[in-house]
């Protein structure tokens, strides 16, 4: 990336044009297009992330930056960072950005397609409709011809703000998690967890034992970091070909580096945390992801699928839970996709959808034929093909990543 210049974070009031008012309060949005403008809100945007009582690691300052970072060395992010303030000073930030894909621009989630939640920091005690109506003016003037915020989670600020203004688009997911921070102990969590379940485990692990002993290992960094990270990532492309799936973020060139980066998390400056499940020295189920303000975000899994009769990654989703209760850790997310593995442990989920919104006349088009007609027509044809047959389509049709 190259050197920015740093500049002072600008202050004055902004047009009473960006302005929206509510009713005790007027928030006012400006739109930051610039990586140097960026660079300099840090001081602040870490400070608004201390007071947001919402989770955000997807636009914590750090998240976005490592983006930016990596994607600058392919060609310059078309950042619209939204600040929003008010009388007592910043109010919220919803950090975007403006993709090109096939003749249509889009504006979306700044670190798309390698965030997981879309959300938007907003100190406590803002009105989150008002504070979104404030930078709807900005958005329509944003250059891109639609709105796109993916994986909106339902119990957001986010969620509250756009809600009535940018209609939800597509199916519903959900974020299976375990708010394991509020029991006392690990064996109190365990004994809630259904009896014939945990009967099924011991038995699957029992079985193993009897060629091998069944260990877990969890590390911070170093070459057990370095080497879930390799493996996760290997697992999975490998597990979506045989599958017949297909991936934005594993469909991108620029993925492998991307998650390369969190093998050294001084230098990333996010807490990366990697957890392995061995069979005697094999390695049959591996994850990690990141800790941020006590909630442990599930990034990456994969498991050895010689062992699928064992269940290797319900096994493991055990350990790992295990983990977060004596690391301190409040929330245990899975993320999307709600599959079934994960409500194995899982006592609870939160819906996740898309909201789109159209901003021009080519944009209301595209919605209209390709989003909301052609493209889930294609996913339920493609999706419904066996499995070889839609492994080879997708080759076909996806040959090269991005």
């Amino acid at each position: 990336m190259p050197a920015v210049r740093q500049i002072a974070v600008p202050v004055p009031d902004l047009p009473a044009k960006a302005a929206v008012k509510s009713a005790s309060l007027a928030y006012q949005a400006e739109c930051l297009r610039e990586v140097d403008a960026f660079l300099a809100l840090e001081a602040h945007w870490r400070a608004l992330e201390a007071k947001c009582s919402d989770t955000c690691l997807f636009q914590s300052f750090d998240w976005c930056r490592n983006f930016i970072d990596h994607a600058n060395k392919l060609g310059p992010v078309d950042i619209r960072v939204f600040v929003v303030r008010d009388r007592e000073g910043l109010a919220a930030i919803l950090p975007l950005a403006v993709q090109r894909e096939t003749g249509i621009s889009v504006l979306t989630g700044l670190a798309e397609p390698f965030q997981q939640y879309t959300n938007m920091l907003m100190r406590p005690g803002c009105d989150p409709q008002a504070v979104f109506s404030a930078i709807m003016p900005a958005i329509k003037t944003s250059g891109a011809d639609y709105l796109h915020l993916g994986q909106v989670r339902r119990d957001s600020d986010l969620y509250t703000g756009c809600k009535g203004l940018v209609p939800v688009s597509g199916e519903e997911d959900g974020a299976p998690y375990v708010a394991i921070g509020s029991f006392d102990s690990f064996e109190s969590y365990h004994s809630t967890v259904n009896a014939k379940t945990r009967k099924n485990l011991r038995n699957a692990k029992n079985r193993l034992e009897r060629e091998a002993p069944v260990t877990h290992v969890a590390a911070r960094a170093g070459s057990v970091l370095s080497q879930v990270i390799d493996r996760s990532f290997e697992g999975r492309e490998a597990w979506l070909e045989r599958q017949g799936l297909t991936s934005r973020a594993f469909r991108n060139s620029g993925f492998e580096a991307f998650v390369n980066r969190f093998k050294h998390p001084g230098l990333a400056g996010i807490d990366a945390i990697a957890f392995s499940l061995k069979h005697g020295e094999k390695p049959i189920a591996d994850q990690w992801g990141f800790v941020y303000k006590g909630r442990y975000y599930a990034f990456i899994a994969g498991w050895d699928e010689a062992y699928a009769e064992a269940s290797p990654g319900k096994l493991h989703l055990g350990n790992i839970l295990e983990c977060c209760h004596a690391e301190g850790i409040k929330v245990a997310d899975f993320m999307i996709p709600a599959a079934r593995y994960k409500f194995t442990w899982a006592n609870d989920a939160v819906t996740v959808q898309d909201h789109v919104m159209p901003l021009t006349l080519r944009g209301r088009a595209h919605n209209a034929v390709w989003l909301n007609f052609m493209r889930p027509l294609a996913k339920r044809i493609v999706y419904a093909l066996p499995q070889g047959f839609r492994s080879a389509v997708f080759r076909l049709i996806l040959p090269n990543k991005d």
